[in-house]
């Protein structure tokens, strides 16, 4: 199979994933920042009057702000690509038995390498095969039914 062109397969999931490492990235961001500061703070009691000494320690994060400021943007794809491997094949199987439920035939899927629950696609096609062989069967009986009923009104 192809690979997927699109980032976002099931946006209300994946955007929720991704608003939780935006929220445990910022979380992380202000803890180092912190743990940072009052490290340098301590370091500096007595030397500097405190105002400069908190000045100076906020200003020494600059370069750890940029680094994690850079790397958000690829921990926030990286996720979104990541949460691709299930997200796919849950909005497959949700597609299909979509279809399913509203009439239609269906059809046997196939996830792509690399996608989480393999096993549930062999599963699904395993069941579509039993309700399309059971249709099949409902079908025979019922025209055995009908050409009963027309032979014995006959």
């Amino acid at each position: 199979m192809s690979k997927r062109t699109r980032i976002l397969v099931d946006p209300t999931v994946q955007w929720s994933i991704a608003r939780r490492i935006l929220m445990h990235w910022t979380l992380l961001l202000v803890c180092l920042v912190s743990i940072s500061m009052m490290v340098r703070l301590m370091m500096s009691v007595g030397e500097k009057p405190f105002g400069e000494a908190f000045i100076n320690a906020l200003s020494a994060q600059a370069p750890l702000m940029a680094v994690m400021v850079i790397l958000m943007p690829v921990f926030l794809r990286d996720t979104l690509k990541l949460s691709n491997r299930f997200a796919g094949p849950m909005y497959r199987l949700r597609t299909v038995l979509e279809e399913m439920a509203n009439g239609g035939e269906g059809s046997k899927i196939k996830f792509r390498v690399g996608d989480f629950w393999q096993s549930t696609a062999g599963d699904f096609n395993t069941v579509l095969d039993e309700v399309n062989r059971l249709k099949s069967r409902n079908a025979e009986l019922e025209t055995e039914v009908a050409e009963l009923r027309s032979t014995a009104s006959v």
